[in-house]
């Protein structure tokens, strides 16, 4: 039977009562979740799992990965309205998201996130439809030291995008993988700078700590400097929807990161969070005016939310081509399949057909509902950004400990979420960027394991292990010269604004 005619069928199968509620239900949850930071996607596909035991095995899947999908859209809410990343993947959102909020913009920053989320996931699907087998062969392709390369690449793109000063964005990208380190070696077993806390051997909860360098880095901001906060944005409903203009404006970035976002989706471990990054990276490079970054565009949330749901669907190729999990969300995804008898792999999509399209169908339904579900509620989250702030900020910070203790239930992380919400307040006020620090602690896990993995596959031979794989030696190469090139345009710009100033300082004695 024909791909088409297979995709049909699975649209047949979705479309019952009971699989369309199943969808409903999971992609309302799982906007939910994204809305919620702290709630954490694992933790409540773990959760909600034991409910779809009663099931049958499609309307299961369907509303686990509805979850999924619906929290990759609910995240964006929260980063666009208060600041906050509901998820990891919706940290570079907030760079042009919250200042278009601040503009009374908000609604209009949500409608670009779900249009571009629907397209950029409309475009992964496609993909995850009919080249699953054969990008999968290529996902297998990337081994430890691709991994390694690919990071540093991320973390070297982000110190020339995560402000003006490249130095300042290298520092705290390096203080976040440092971050990162805290815990037992992941070698050895051995403790390291845990100060013989035993709390602190798992390691900073990175949901924790974002949490801490947004939330209660908002809390001290509105404490410490009052005369910036307390001012009810206004806005016309009118506003808040796309127009001629932002369709022209951000049709070529939807089309050029939906595919960047898949590419690197497909890269296991990359995943989505470095795919947001590798798009705003490049939309602000090819843009005429890179100098608006981060003052509020449309084209600064169109390209981490495009890229971020097509890198989702990507993420799922190795899942069912391969039965590869390569993140804590698609590892429970994969349970929920071995719970109701089927195991992911080579052999899923000719043994169990049906089971395959019926899914890849529910995800171009579920794609729909989100939409759906979305947009008509921008005005509603819109007019949030309305409220008296003296009532907003307790609110805020209500959710954010509640956020922050749901994590694992411990009063200890809702100490350290306070102490990283300090550390946030002050390094912001010194001109650091909290996104680069939060990116650095995120990574350094995945950093440090694939160096170990390459020096123990070459044995201790770096350079042996690049010349031995030339892709990895490439990606390294194009890092470094992009961050040189960057920090040179930085230099030079330093130089001739203290030239200038110099020049007008002596004419001014003379």
């Amino acid at each position: 039977m024909s791909t088409v005619l297979l995709f049909l069928q699975g649209f047949k199968d979705c479309l019952t009562l009971m699989n369309i509620t199943c969808a409903v239900i999971g992609c309302l949850l799982g906007s939910l979740i994204g809305v919620l930071p702290g709630l954490g996607i694992s933790g409540t596909v773990a959760i909600l799992l034991p409910m779809t035991y009663g099931m049958t095995p499609l309307s299961a899947l369907i509303m686990i990965s509805g979850i999924y999908f619906g929290s990759q859209y609910g995240g964006a809410i929260t980063s666009i309205l208060v600041n906050i990343p509901g998820e990891a993947t919706s940290i570079v959102t907030c760079f042009d998201g919250h200042p278009l909020a601040k503009r009374g913009l908000a609604g209009k920053a949500l409608s670009i996130a779900a249009i571009s989320s629907f397209c950029g996931g409309t475009v992964g699907m496609l993909g995850l439809t009919f080249a699953a087998s054969a990008l999968a062969k290529v996902a297998l392709g990337f081994g430890k030291v691709e991994f390694f390369a690919i990071v540093i690449f991320g973390l070297l793109l982000l110190t020339s995008i995560s402000g003006k000063n490249q130095l300042k964005g290298l520092v705290v990208v390096c203080f976040g993988v440092l971050l990162g380190c805290v815990g037992l070696d992941s070698l050895y077993g051995v403790p390291r700078y845990t100060f013989k806390i035993v709390h602190l051997y798992s390691g900073i909860s990175f949901v924790t700590f974002i949490m801490g360098v947004y939330g209660i880095t908002e809390l001290l901001k509105a404490i410490c400097i009052p005369e910036q906060q307390g001012e009810v944005v206004k806005f016309k409903l009118k506003e808040q929807f796309l127009n001629k203009q932002d369709v022209k404006t951000c049709w070529k970035t939807v089309l050029r990161c939906s595919f960047l976002g898949f590419g690197v989706g497909l890269v296991p471990g990359a995943g989505s969070t470095l795919a947001t990054f590798f798009a705003y990276g490049m939309e602000r490079s090819l843009s005429k005016h890179p100098e608006k970054f981060g003052t509020g565009i449309p084209e600064g949330v169109a390209a981490p939310e495009t890229a971020n749901n097509a890198a989702m669907y990507a993420g799922l190729v190795p899942l069912l081509s391969l039965g590869l999990p390569f993140t804590s969300s698609m590892a429970l995804l994969m349970n929920a399949f071995i719970v109701h008898g089927i195991t992911p792999g080579p052999l899923f999509i000719s043994e169990h057909p049906d089971l395959f399209w019926g899914l890849v169908a529910s995800m171009f339904i579920g794609n729909i509902i989100l939409l759906i579900i979305n947009l008509p509620l921008v005005g509603i989250w819109a007019r949030f950004l309305k409220i008296d702030f003296s009532i907003l900020m307790p609110m805020i910070t209500f959710i954010t400990f509640a956020g922050g203790y749901a994590i694992n239930c411990s009063i200890f992380d809702m100490g350290m979420m306070v102490v990283c919400g300090f550390v946030g307040f002050f390094m912001g006020e010194c001109g650091y960027n909290m996104a680069a620090l939060a990116v650095g602690l995120f990574l350094s896990p995945t950093l440090e394991s694939s160096f170990l993995g390459t020096m123990t596959l070459y044995h201790g031979k770096f350079f042996v292990a690049l010349w031995d794989r030339k892709l990895a030696l490439v990606i390294l190469v194009i890092g470094v010269l992009a961050f040189c090139i960057s920090s040179g345009r930085s230099i030079k710009k330093y130089i001739s604004k203290h030239k200038t100033v110099s020049i007008f300082n002596k004419s001014k004695r003379s």
